[in-house]
């Protein structure tokens, strides 16, 4: 019986060759170390055929170089005028793109609020108001030697800018009992949009309106659209009394759009209009940063955009359906 014994081979090792320059090939003896930590070398294996001859046992180890780089004093004040330059242009269009971002945000938020509204006039078969904070507000509201309270000062600091939904009806409520609530919380729109001024001007004054003109450049159609005012309801501003302070919330008369429960718009016959503006409001404090009961300073930039440059939600009558209507530049 024949018999053949195996014999296991050791592992065989390849040699590695450590390069350090192109041009320079330094092969390493069979177990040699690697270069010492800090110092930038490339290697590489070199392939063997089994079998193959014993590699040398001497090689010469390299000297590898450092690959150390730096910048000049020059160079880095290059890279720094370079910067500031190309942000010194491009600053103006990006405070544009904020402004255009800020106004898309308001007619975005707007509509859902309109669709809300309309909503819940149907599902609780009740008027629902969007009502607006307008300038001077307080001028309304009975405050006698009683403080204003919180809620009434932080609306102070959003006069033109504020509002929210109330219903003053539910289903389920007794024939001629009716308890208002409110839809929503008080809601401010963006910073730099608020509603135009000349809005608050025209309230509950149907002999007065402003009209807006919309172009389309391509079509070069101009649509015309007469804005009138909006009519006043009286609600609990700015919140609903309460068992513990009756007084909390007194009657006020605000401006506001009514929609109805038959899913249109309480105003029949007369579409309804939400003209918004760009620029800034400057609301006066005391020393303290605390709000004062003066009126506050409006300022569109540019001056009479909510006109000139119109952004404004269109309200149908029949369907209280919202559109966003817009100069079209194509």
């Amino acid at each position: 019986m024949n018999s053949t014994a195996t014999i296991p081979l050791p592992p065989r090792r390849l040699p590695v060759q450590w390069l350090h320059a192109p041009a320079m090939v330094l092969s390493l003896v069979e177990g040699a170390q690697p270069p010492p930590v800090g110092r930038s070398c490339r290697f590489a294996l070199i392939s063997g055929r089994r079998g193959s001859a014993a590699l040398p046992t001497q090689g010469i180890l390299p000297a590898c170089r450092r690959d150390w780089r730096a910048f000049t004093l020059l160079e880095m004040m290059m890279v720094v005028t370079i910067v500031g330059l190309i942000a010194a242009l491009t600053l103006p269009h990006v405070r544009g793109f904020g402004q255009a971002n800020a106004m898309s945000s308001a007619t975005r938020q707007l509509l859902d609020d309109v669709a809300l509204a309309r909503q819940r006039a149907m599902v609780n078969r009740s008027t629902v108001y969007m009502v607006f904070v307008p300038p001077m507000f307080w001028t309304n509201t009975a405050y006698g030697n009683v403080a204003p309270n919180r809620q009434e000062t932080n609306l102070m600091m959003h006069q033109y800018a504020a509002y929210a939904l109330i219903s003053l009806g539910a289903v389920g409520d007794q024939p001629g009992q009716h308890f208002p609530r409110y839809v929503t919380d008080w809601r401010s729109l963006p910073e730099g949009v608020f509603f135009a001024p000349f809005e608050f001007n025209l309230t509950n004054n149907p002999n007065f309106w402003t009209n807006i003109l919309t172009t389309n450049t391509l079509s070069g159609i101009i649509i015309s659209n007469r804005i009138y005012g909006w009519n006043t309801a009286i609600v609990p501003f700015p919140s609903l009394p309460t068992s513990i302070n009756p007084s909390n919330a007194a009657n006020v008369p605000l401006p506001c759009i009514a929609f109805s429960p038959q899913g249109g718009l309480a105003t029949p016959y007369t579409n309804q209009y939400i003209v918004l503006a760009r620029g800034s409001i400057f609301y006066p404090t005391d020393t303290n940063g605390a709000p004062v009961f003066e009126g506050p300073n409006v300022v569109e930039t540019p001056p009479g955009n909510d006109v000139n440059n119109p952004s404004y939600i269109q309200i149908d009558w029949m369907t209280a359906r919202a559109t966003v209507v817009q100069n079209q530049l194509q």
